[in-house]
Protein backbone atom coordinates (compact mmCIF):
# COMPACT_ATOMS: atom_id res chain seq x y z
CA UNK A 1 0.00 0.00 0.00
CA UNK A 2 0.89 3.48 -0.81
CA UNK A 3 1.67 6.33 1.98
CA UNK A 4 -1.11 8.47 2.72
CA UNK A 5 -0.44 11.77 1.45
CA UNK A 6 0.73 14.50 3.63
CA UNK A 7 -1.93 17.41 4.85
CA UNK A 8 -0.88 20.49 3.20
CA UNK A 9 -0.36 23.52 5.02
CA UNK A 10 -3.13 26.01 5.82
CA UNK A 11 -3.71 29.71 6.95
CA UNK A 12 -6.44 30.78 8.85
CA UNK A 13 -7.52 33.96 9.24
CA UNK A 14 -8.90 35.75 12.94
CA UNK A 15 -12.27 36.57 10.98
CA UNK A 16 -12.45 32.42 9.77
CA UNK A 17 -11.10 32.52 6.65
CA UNK A 18 -9.07 29.42 5.55
CA UNK A 19 -6.90 28.51 2.70
CA UNK A 20 -4.95 25.42 1.95
CA UNK A 21 -1.44 25.88 0.47
CA UNK A 22 -1.15 24.40 -2.40
CA UNK A 23 1.80 26.44 -3.93
CA UNK A 24 2.03 30.01 -3.14
CA UNK A 25 -0.39 31.98 -1.11
CA UNK A 26 -0.14 36.23 -0.93
CA UNK A 27 -1.53 37.66 1.96
CA UNK A 28 -1.83 41.66 2.25
CA UNK A 29 -4.02 44.71 1.76
CA UNK A 30 -4.59 44.52 -2.00
CA UNK A 31 -8.29 42.89 -3.07
CA UNK A 32 -6.49 41.04 -5.79
CA UNK A 33 -4.47 38.63 -3.14
CA UNK A 34 -5.05 35.32 -2.14
CA UNK A 35 -5.86 36.25 1.65
CA UNK A 36 -6.54 39.83 1.36
CA UNK A 37 -7.44 42.52 4.38
CA UNK A 38 -8.80 45.65 2.59
CA UNK A 39 -9.53 47.49 6.00
CA UNK A 40 -5.81 47.49 7.45
CA UNK A 41 -4.67 50.56 6.53
CA UNK A 42 -1.12 49.77 7.83
CA UNK A 43 -0.98 46.09 5.89
CA UNK A 44 1.26 46.55 2.60
CA UNK A 45 -0.45 45.63 -0.43
CA UNK A 46 1.49 42.43 -0.67
CA UNK A 47 3.15 41.93 2.64
CA UNK A 48 3.13 38.28 3.27
CA UNK A 49 3.49 35.00 0.98
CA UNK A 50 3.68 31.30 2.12
CA UNK A 51 5.23 29.02 -0.27
CA UNK A 52 4.46 25.10 -0.01
CA UNK A 53 7.59 23.38 0.66
CA UNK A 54 8.63 19.72 1.38
CA UNK A 55 6.99 19.14 5.08
CA UNK A 56 6.19 22.24 5.41
CA UNK A 57 5.81 26.20 4.54
CA UNK A 58 8.16 29.37 3.58
CA UNK A 59 7.03 32.60 5.23
CA UNK A 60 8.72 35.64 3.61
CA UNK A 61 8.12 39.45 4.22
CA UNK A 62 7.03 41.06 0.91
CA UNK A 63 6.58 44.52 2.43
CA UNK A 64 9.36 46.48 2.21
CA UNK A 65 8.41 49.61 4.82
CA UNK A 66 7.66 47.27 7.89
CA UNK A 67 8.15 43.42 9.03
CA UNK A 68 6.11 40.87 10.73
CA UNK A 69 5.77 39.50 13.96
CA UNK A 70 5.97 35.73 14.21
CA UNK A 71 4.11 33.63 17.35
CA UNK A 72 5.35 30.52 17.30
CA UNK A 73 4.02 28.68 20.02
CA UNK A 74 5.77 30.90 22.00
CA UNK A 75 8.90 31.01 20.00
CA UNK A 76 8.71 34.72 18.59
CA UNK A 77 10.63 36.03 16.03
CA UNK A 78 10.09 38.51 13.61
CA UNK A 79 9.74 38.51 9.57
CA UNK A 80 12.29 41.27 8.26
CA UNK A 81 11.21 43.73 5.47
CA UNK A 82 12.16 42.84 2.43
CA UNK A 83 14.75 44.86 0.04
CA UNK A 84 14.90 45.94 -3.40
CA UNK A 85 15.81 42.80 -4.08
CA UNK A 86 12.97 40.74 -2.77
CA UNK A 87 12.53 38.99 0.88
CA UNK A 88 15.83 39.13 2.72
CA UNK A 89 14.80 36.43 5.05
CA UNK A 90 12.19 33.50 5.57
CA UNK A 91 10.98 31.17 8.24
CA UNK A 92 10.80 27.29 7.53
CA UNK A 93 7.49 25.95 9.56
CA UNK A 94 7.52 22.12 9.73
CA UNK A 95 5.35 21.19 11.97
CA UNK A 96 2.86 23.05 14.31
CA UNK A 97 1.09 26.48 13.70
CA UNK A 98 2.48 30.27 13.89
CA UNK A 99 0.78 33.21 14.04
CA UNK A 100 1.74 35.81 12.14
CA UNK A 101 0.56 39.86 12.65
CA UNK A 102 2.01 43.53 12.50
CA UNK A 103 4.40 45.40 14.22
CA UNK A 104 3.11 46.64 17.84
CA UNK A 105 -0.37 47.45 15.87
CA UNK A 106 -2.60 46.96 18.57
CA UNK A 107 -6.20 46.36 17.32
CA UNK A 108 -5.69 44.98 14.09
CA UNK A 109 -7.90 42.71 11.44
CA UNK A 110 -4.58 41.31 9.95
CA UNK A 111 -3.86 38.03 12.16
CA UNK A 112 -3.05 35.00 10.20
CA UNK A 113 -2.24 31.34 11.66
CA UNK A 114 -0.18 28.97 9.41
CA UNK A 115 -0.43 25.32 10.61
CA UNK A 116 1.72 23.22 8.88
CA UNK A 117 1.51 18.72 8.69
CA UNK A 118 0.41 18.23 12.44
CA UNK A 119 -0.24 19.61 15.52
CA UNK A 120 3.08 18.62 17.00
CA UNK A 121 6.16 20.80 18.53
CA UNK A 122 7.17 23.63 16.48
CA UNK A 123 10.22 23.54 15.05
CA UNK A 124 11.38 27.33 13.22
CA UNK A 125 14.52 28.05 11.80
CA UNK A 126 15.47 31.30 9.85
CA UNK A 127 16.29 30.47 6.26
CA UNK A 128 18.05 33.50 4.35
CA UNK A 129 18.41 31.45 1.23
CA UNK A 130 14.51 31.06 1.15
CA UNK A 131 15.58 27.52 -0.40
CA UNK A 132 17.26 25.18 3.30
CA UNK A 133 16.88 24.62 6.56
CA UNK A 134 20.06 26.28 8.69
CA UNK A 135 21.80 24.72 11.59
CA UNK A 136 21.25 26.13 14.73
CA UNK A 137 22.63 28.07 16.86
CA UNK A 138 23.45 26.58 20.13
CA UNK A 139 24.61 28.50 23.47
CA UNK A 140 25.50 26.45 26.86
CA UNK A 141 23.35 28.80 29.39
CA UNK A 142 26.23 28.81 32.08
CA UNK A 143 28.10 30.57 29.53
CA UNK A 144 28.81 34.55 29.83
CA UNK A 145 28.04 35.17 26.26
CA UNK A 146 24.32 33.31 26.94
CA UNK A 147 23.99 35.87 29.36
CA UNK A 148 24.27 38.67 27.59
CA UNK A 149 22.46 37.18 24.53
CA UNK A 150 19.77 36.67 27.19
CA UNK A 151 19.65 39.81 28.00
CA UNK A 152 19.62 41.33 24.46
CA UNK A 153 16.91 39.96 23.57
CA UNK A 154 14.74 40.50 27.00
CA UNK A 155 12.50 43.07 25.65
CA UNK A 156 11.64 40.85 22.57
CA UNK A 157 10.81 37.84 24.86
CA UNK A 158 9.05 40.07 27.33
CA UNK A 159 6.96 41.82 24.78
CA UNK A 160 6.91 40.11 20.73
CA UNK A 161 5.87 43.67 19.63
CA UNK A 162 7.80 45.32 21.04
CA UNK A 163 10.54 47.44 18.11
CA UNK A 164 12.47 49.35 20.40
CA UNK A 165 15.92 48.98 19.97
CA UNK A 166 18.11 46.68 22.30
CA UNK A 167 20.32 48.46 24.64
CA UNK A 168 23.38 49.15 23.43
CA UNK A 169 26.76 48.72 25.00
CA UNK A 170 26.94 50.09 28.44
CA UNK A 171 23.38 50.12 29.06
CA UNK A 172 23.65 46.03 28.46
CA UNK A 173 26.33 45.85 30.72
CA UNK A 174 24.32 47.13 33.21
CA UNK A 175 21.67 45.36 32.43
CA UNK A 176 23.55 41.56 32.96
CA UNK A 177 24.88 42.96 36.39
CA UNK A 178 21.55 43.89 37.36
CA UNK A 179 20.20 40.77 36.29
CA UNK A 180 23.27 38.29 37.96
CA UNK A 181 23.08 40.56 41.48
CA UNK A 182 26.50 41.42 40.60
CA UNK A 183 25.71 44.96 42.87
CA UNK A 184 29.43 45.86 43.89
CA UNK A 185 30.51 45.78 39.99
CA UNK A 186 27.50 47.68 39.00
CA UNK A 187 28.89 50.13 41.79
CA UNK A 188 32.61 50.07 40.24
CA UNK A 189 30.88 50.07 36.88
CA UNK A 190 29.67 53.50 38.11
CA UNK A 191 32.86 55.07 39.92
CA UNK A 192 35.71 52.75 38.01
CA UNK A 193 36.59 53.64 34.62
CA UNK A 194 39.14 50.78 34.57
CA UNK A 195 36.55 48.44 35.31
CA UNK A 196 33.80 50.08 33.16
CA UNK A 197 36.17 49.82 30.52
CA UNK A 198 36.86 46.35 31.16
CA UNK A 199 33.42 45.31 31.67
CA UNK A 200 31.80 47.24 28.45
CA UNK A 201 34.99 45.45 26.97
CA UNK A 202 34.09 41.62 27.76
CA UNK A 203 30.12 42.55 26.25
CA UNK A 204 31.94 43.70 23.35
CA UNK A 205 33.22 40.65 23.04
CA UNK A 206 30.61 38.58 23.61
CA UNK A 207 28.51 40.15 20.98
CA UNK A 208 31.19 39.98 18.44
CA UNK A 209 31.30 36.23 19.14
CA UNK A 210 27.88 35.88 18.62
CA UNK A 211 28.06 37.55 15.40
CA UNK A 212 30.81 34.77 14.54
CA UNK A 213 28.23 31.62 15.66
CA UNK A 214 25.39 33.47 13.35
CA UNK A 215 27.65 33.49 10.39
CA UNK A 216 28.66 29.99 11.29
CA UNK A 217 25.33 28.54 11.81
CA UNK A 218 24.62 29.89 8.28
CA UNK A 219 21.90 32.27 9.35
CA UNK A 220 23.59 35.57 8.46
CA UNK A 221 26.16 36.14 4.87
CA UNK A 222 29.70 36.15 5.35
CA UNK A 223 30.50 40.00 5.43
CA UNK A 224 26.57 40.82 6.70
CA UNK A 225 26.52 44.22 8.99
CA UNK A 226 24.79 42.39 12.08
CA UNK A 227 23.33 45.14 14.24
CA UNK A 228 22.37 44.07 17.34
CA UNK A 229 18.43 44.87 16.35
CA UNK A 230 19.02 41.89 13.43
CA UNK A 231 21.22 40.11 16.06
CA UNK A 232 17.75 39.78 18.09
CA UNK A 233 15.73 38.99 15.32
CA UNK A 234 18.06 35.95 14.20
CA UNK A 235 18.45 34.65 17.82
CA UNK A 236 15.12 34.28 17.90
CA UNK A 237 14.26 33.17 14.86
CA UNK A 238 17.04 30.51 15.59
CA UNK A 239 15.47 29.25 18.98
CA UNK A 240 18.81 30.19 20.71
CA UNK A 241 16.92 32.03 23.13
CA UNK A 242 13.70 31.55 23.57
CA UNK A 243 11.07 32.94 26.37
CA UNK A 244 11.67 29.55 28.75
CA UNK A 245 15.13 31.10 29.23
CA UNK A 246 13.76 33.98 31.34
CA UNK A 247 13.32 31.64 34.45
CA UNK A 248 16.78 31.14 35.14
CA UNK A 249 16.43 34.94 36.27
CA UNK A 250 14.98 33.27 39.11
CA UNK A 251 17.06 30.60 39.35
CA UNK A 252 19.42 31.16 42.66
CA UNK A 253 22.30 28.80 41.89
CA UNK A 254 22.42 29.90 38.25
CA UNK A 255 22.63 33.60 39.74
CA UNK A 256 25.40 33.12 42.43
CA UNK A 257 27.30 31.38 39.34
CA UNK A 258 27.19 34.30 37.16
CA UNK A 259 28.00 36.42 39.34
CA UNK A 260 31.07 34.77 40.25
CA UNK A 261 31.64 34.70 36.59
CA UNK A 262 31.63 38.45 36.26
CA UNK A 263 33.80 39.03 38.87
CA UNK A 264 36.74 37.04 36.83
CA UNK A 265 35.64 39.02 33.81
Amino acid sequence: MSAPPMALPRLRAADGRTLEVTGRVVVGRDETCDLPFPDEARLSRRALAVVLQAGGALLTCLSRTHGLVVDADGAVSRLPPATDDGPSAGYVLTRGSATVSGPAWGASSFSVTVTAVAAAPVVLTMDPAGTVTREPVRLRTGTKEFVTALMLCRHRLLDATDTAPPPEVPQLTRAVLEATNSWHLLHALAHDEATRKRLTGRIHEHLKALRVKLVRGGLAERGARLTPAVMVDLLLAAGTITRSDLRLLDDEAWLRAQEAQWWDA
